[in-house]
């Protein structure tokens, strides 16, 4: 199956690289970065920056460049929180990129035995690489606007507008996925479901 879906390669191979128990640590330590930014970095960061009466949401989802100004302007005071904002989404998105696929690295090993179920965390990795894309392009996008308020290209309004969409599009069946992706694992390990059913395709 390998040499017929190239696509998937890389995937197999970061999956192959560690162990478990390697996965497992992987896991557990993009866990803690993943809530704890959320915890310790998002929610007082963005209490600060709503003290201007916008929050980054209420930017990302602006469509008009006077709406867009408005909100940079009333960000002049906050713009320290509005940059270490940015900093911490992309501390996120590296947090929550190691999080999916150890995890998915974890399913596909147990999984391994049924080419068909090993499609389903592979699909999820492959979901994970366009949401954390997304994520990112969405966070320059914001970068660009608020770095260069008086001249930034009102195209980028579109830009961050449209990779916002598509990257919760994306979010709402990658998170499904792991989460089926992990109800098999369960099935396989407590239930007789699939006992005697590989296949090879």
């Amino acid at each position: 199956m390998r040499g017929k879906i190239s696509v998937f390669r890389p995937i197999e191979a970061y999956a192959e690289a560690g162990s478990s128990r390697t996965h497992g640590v992987v896991a557990i330590i993009s866990f803690c970065v993943f809530v704890g930014t959320i915890v310790f970095g998002f929610v007082p960061v963005t209490r600060e920056i709503e003290v201007s009466g916008y929050s980054t949401a209420d930017l990302q989802e602006a469509t008009t460049r006077a709406d867009v100004d408005t909100i940079l302007q009333a960000f002049e005071p906050v713009m320290d929180s509005v940059v270490l904002l940015s900093v911490l989404d992309y501390l996120f998105i590296v947090a929550g990129f190691f999080l999916f696929f150890s995890l998915h690295s974890l399913v596909m090993k147990r999984l391994s035995f049924d080419d068909r179920l090993v499609m389903v965390p592979k699909l999820g990795m492959v979901l994970t690489i366009c949401s954390r894309l997304l994520d990112a392009l969405e966070n320059l996008w914001v970068i660009l606007i608020y770095s260069n308020p008086d001249s930034y290209r009102i195209a980028l309004i579109s830009l961050m507008n449209t990779t916002q969409s598509a990257k919760w599009l994306v979010v709402t069946i990658e998170y499904p996925t792991l989460g089926l992706a992990i109800a098999l694992v369960v099935l396989v390990r407590y239930t007789s479901l699939f006992d005697g059913k590989t296949s090879q395709i």
